[in-house]
C-alpha cells in the first residue's frame, strides 16, 4: 500500500491465525500519508546533489537510486510469504520454525556468509512453506536447501552441496539435496530475487551519514526478527527502518528526523510499535534467539547484544 493510496484511516492491519498467531504490519493513516507526501515533496530532487559523496561514487548509482528502491518496494510486496501458513501444515508448528532458523543462523555463521544470504534463506523457507506441506522429517532439508540456493544467489564463494549436507549431519543424501533444490526453485517459480532488509537499512543509514555504530546495533535488532513468527510477512523495508529507529533511541542519537522519514519511507508513529516489540524480544534473549545473541556478543559486532542487555538492566533498575 502506497502513501497515496492511504486516503482514509486504516485500522491496525494485522493478520490473526487460528492458533492466535498475530502478524505485524505498519499502520497506514491519513496523517501518515500526509507526512510522507510532505517529506517526499521537500527532499526529492530532479538533479544530483554535488555535495553528496554518493553522487561521485559509481558503485552507489545515485542517479538510479529512487527508481531502484521504488522497484524493491514493489518486489517486497510481491514476494511475501503467507503470514499464517502454519495453519495449513499438519506436522509443523511455529516453535519448530524457531528451532530451524536458529540452526540456519549457526550454519550461516560457520560458513561466514553474507547477511543478505541469511535473510534470503529465511524468505525462501517461509515462501516454500506457504505453498507446500512438509513433513517433520523433511523440515531440516527445507532449511538446508534454502541456504544452499540463497548462497548461490548472493555469494562469490558458496559452500558445496557436500558441505551443506554435512552440516545437516548427513541426514539426507546428495541426491535428496539436488532433487529438493530443483523442486524448491520450481515451487518458488524462479522468483529468487527477494529484496532483503540490508539494502533498506543502508538506505536509511544515509540519513545518519552511514554511522557505523548505529547501523551495527540495528543489524542485531534486524536479525532477531527472523526468529519471531510475527514478522514472517512483514516488509523488510519496515523492519529495517524499525531496527534503525530503535538503535538510534538506545544510542541517544536524537529523534526520527525528516531525512530518516524520507530515506526509510516510514514515520515515527509507524515504527514505535515495532521498536517496542523488538526491545521486548531482547528481554529473554538467550531463550528467544540464543544463536543470534551469542553471535552479536563478538567484538566485530561491537558486542551489541550485551549492550542491549546492559541497557535493559539500567532501565529496569
Amino acid at each position: 500500500m502506497s502513501p497515496e493510496d492511504a486516503a482514509e484511516p486504516v485500522a491496525n492491519t494485522r493478520h490473526s491465525s487460528e492458533d492466535g498467531h498475530v502478524a505485524m504490519e505498519p499502520i497506514w493513516t491519513r496523517n501518515v500519508a500526509e507526512e510522507l507526501h510532505y517529506v517526499i515533496q521537500k527532499y526529492s530532487r530532479s538533479t544530483l546533489d554535488e555535495n553528496d559523496e554518493d553522487t561521485f561514487d559509481v558503485t552507489m548509482v545515485a542517479e538510479y537510486a529512487p527508481e531502484i528502491f521504488n522497484y524493491m518496494r514493489e518486489l517486497e510486496n510481491k514476494l511475501v510469504p503467507d503470514p499464517n501458513y502454519m495453519d495449513n501444515q499438519d506436522e509443523l508448528k511455529w516453535e519448530m520454525r524457531s528451532v530451524l532458523i536458529d540452526w540456519v543462523v549457526q550454519v550461516h555463521s560457520r560458513f561466514n556468509l553474507l547477511p543478505e544470504t541469511l535473510y534470503l534463506t529465511v524468505n525462501y523457507i517461509d515462501r516454500f512453506l506457504s505453498k507446500r506441506k512438509v513433513s517433520l522429517s523433511r523440515f531440516q532439508l527445507v532449511g538446508a536447501v534454502a541456504l544452499f540456493i540463497a548462497a548461490k544467489y548472493e555469494e562469490i564463494n558458496c559452500p558445496t552441496v557436500q558441505e551443506v549436507a554435512y552440516m545437516a549431519d548427513n541426514a539426507y543424501s546428495i541426491d535428496d539435496f539436488l532433487k529438493a533444490e530443483r523442486f524448491m526453485i520450481d515451487v518458488l517459480e524462479f522468483d529468487m530475487g527477494w529484496p532483503g532488509p540490508m539494502s533498506f537499512l543502508r538506505r536509511t543509514s544515509k540519513a545518519d551519514d552511514y554511522d557505523y555504530e548505529t547501523r551495527t546495533l540495528a543489524k542485531y535488532f534486524l536479525e532477531i526478527t527472523i526468529m519471531d513468527s510475527k514478522f514472517v510477512a512483514s516488509s523488510p523495508s519496515w523492519l529495517a527502518a524499525g531496527a534503525h529507529y530503535l538503535s538510534r533511541k538506545l544510542l541517544n542519537r536524537g529523534g526520527w528526523t525528516e531525512l530518516h522519514v524520507f530515506y526509510s519511507g516510514y514515520t515515527e508513529s509507524q515504527l514505535r510499535p515495532l521498536a517496542e516489540v523488538l526491545l521486548q524480544n531482547c528481554r529473554d534473549a538467550e531463550t528467544n534467539h540464543r544463536a543470534i545473541f551469542e553471535k552479536y556478543q563478538e567484538r566485530r559486532y561491537r558486542r551489541s547484544s550485551s549492550f542491549v542487555q546492559e541497557y535493559l538492566e539500567t532501565v529496569e533498575q
